[in-house]
């Protein structure tokens, strides 16, 4: 497979991923939420190196039409533009998080935010939960539930992340 061949979900491979479709097995999911919005082979084999069906996976996912591979890279870009959540809180929320605020809360929140809404919605309760955070003791409360539903929706891989990454902010 070409490693420059660009993926990204279709309309159903986002049904799939954010209605909480349940036709993929554990493994596709998880090579679905690697792609994201856009990304291409060799990106996706550097993430995922221990997959060794990777190219027959990312073959079915293309045939079953959970995936694409667009001619046009430009094309991809704005399939992954239209895929982005519209809903008011989450434009807030991608704005808070472009501007990077200083309250070290603020931003250990609204990167988790922006982690759940990317790769669960914002329709979970984690989610709803994690946007009414007030206070550190809250945030330290509602962040083992986020973990838990990234690790049961993605991967625990990308639950330690989305941890490690609030963190990170907090720690700034």
């Amino acid at each position: 497979m070409d490693m420059t061949m660009q993926l990204s979900r279709t309309a159903k491979g986002r049904e799939e991923i954010f209605n909480h479709g349940h036709t993929l097995r554990p493994k596709q999911r998880q090579i679905m939420f690697a792609i994201g919005n856009g990304i291409s082979f060799g990106e996706l084999r550097d993430k995922l190196p221990s997959c060794t069906e990777l190219e027959t996976m990312v073959n079915d996912l293309l045939q079953s039409g959970f995936i694409e591979a667009p001619r046009n890279p430009a094309a991809a870009q704005a399939a992954a533009a239209s895929s982005l959540p519209t809903a008011p809180e989450a434009l807030a929320q991608a704005a808070a998080a472009a501007t990077q605020p200083a309250d070290s809360l603020e931003a250990g929140r609204s990167y988790v935010l922006e982690f759940m809404a990317t790769l669960v919605g914002t329709k979970s309760p984690a989610y709803r939960q994690m946007s009414e955070v007030k206070d550190l003791a809250g945030f330290n409360t509602v962040l083992p539930m986020c973990r838990r539903v990234i690790a049961a929706v993605a991967s625990p891989h990308q639950a330690a992340e989305m941890e490690a990454g609030a963190a990170k902010r907090m720690a700034a």
